[in-house]
C-alpha cells in the first residue's frame, strides 16, 4: 500500500480592518444616548437660528423692495410720499368733508360726511 502524502495548507495570514457589527456595553449605550441628545438639540437650535434667519432676510429684503418701488416712482412719475399737514373742513350745511393741503392750499379730497361727523355740534369744536 502506498501511503498518501499529507498535504499541509500554506496560509498567509494579514491583518486588515473592517466594520462589523458588535454588541455595545450598558455604559457605551448611555453615552451614545447622550450624545444622540445632544445632536437633537443642536439641530433644533440650528433650524430655530434658520428660521429667524430668513425671518430677518425676509423683512430686509421686503424693505428693500419697497424702496424700490418707491424710488421707481419717484423717478418715473416725480414723485414722493411725504407727510403733509392739512385741514379736515366738516361742512354741515353741505354735509360734505373737505380735505386741503396747507402747503399749497390745494383740496385732496371731497366726500359726504360720514354718520358720526354729522352728529357732532358746533359745541363740539
Amino acid at each position: 500500500m502506498t501511503k498518501k502524502k499529507e498535504i499541509l495548507d500554506v496560509v498567509h495570514a494579514t491583518q486588515e480592518t473592517h466594520t462589523l457589527p458588535c454588541i455595545i456595553t450598558g455604559k457605551e449605550r448611555a453615552e451614545a444616548a447622550d450624545q444622540l441628545a445632544t445632536a437633537i438639540q443642536q439641530g433644533e437650535s440650528l433650524e430655530l437660528e434658520r428660521k429667524s434667519t430668513m425671518g430677518d432676510l425676509k423683512k430686509r429684503k421686503d424693505n428693500l423692495l419697497e424702496r424700490i418701488h418707491n424710488l421707481t416712482i419717484k423717478v418715473k412719475d416725480s414723485i414722493e410720499m411725504r407727510p403733509v399737514v392739512c385741514e379736515l373742513r366738516l361742512n354741515h350745511t353741505k354735509l360734505t368733508a373737505t380735505l386741503i393741503r396747507l402747503d399749497t392750499n390745494e383740496e385732496v379730497e371731497s366726500r359726504p360726511l360720514s354718520s358720526e361727523e354729522k352728529q357732532m355740534n358746533l359745541d363740539d369744536f
